[in-house]
């Protein structure tokens, strides 16, 4: 049921991601805000950025769900590795809470989704 729900998870934020790219530069320009970024890191996070969808449009083709989390786990640690080198420590640690908080959401919704459908 776990993996089930990352592999869920990850398929509804790839696809919101595929659907924001219309306003992504505005999307990206609020990240960058809200960071408070300075000129020297916003290409830097941008390469980052697109890393981790690349990253995770590959895992949404994953045929052998069974090591999904664990997969899940793997991007999302290499991702917050490569953030953590390019932000300080205070925009690091918002930056992790809001990834955290989106995961989060996203997956009650997916639970909620579930239950509904049941």
């Amino acid at each position: 049921m776990f993996f089930a729900l990352v592999a869920m998870v990850m398929m509804t934020m790839s696809a919101n991601a595929q659907s924001i790219d219309n306003s992504s530069k505005l999307t990206f320009d609020r990240l960058a805000n809200y960071l408070e970024l300075r000129v020297n890191q916003i290409e830097p996070v941008k390469k980052a950025m697109a890393q981790f969808d690349s990253s995770l449009k590959a895992y949404n083709q994953l045929q052998d769900t069974s090591d999904a989390g664990k997969a899940w786990e793997k991007i999302q640690a290499r991702h917050k590795a490569t953030m953590k080198k390019i932000l300080n420590e205070k925009q690091y640690d918002k930056y992790v809470k809001t990834l955290d908080l989106t995961v989060k959401n996203t997956a009650d919704r997916m639970t909620e989704q579930l239950t509904a459908t049941r």
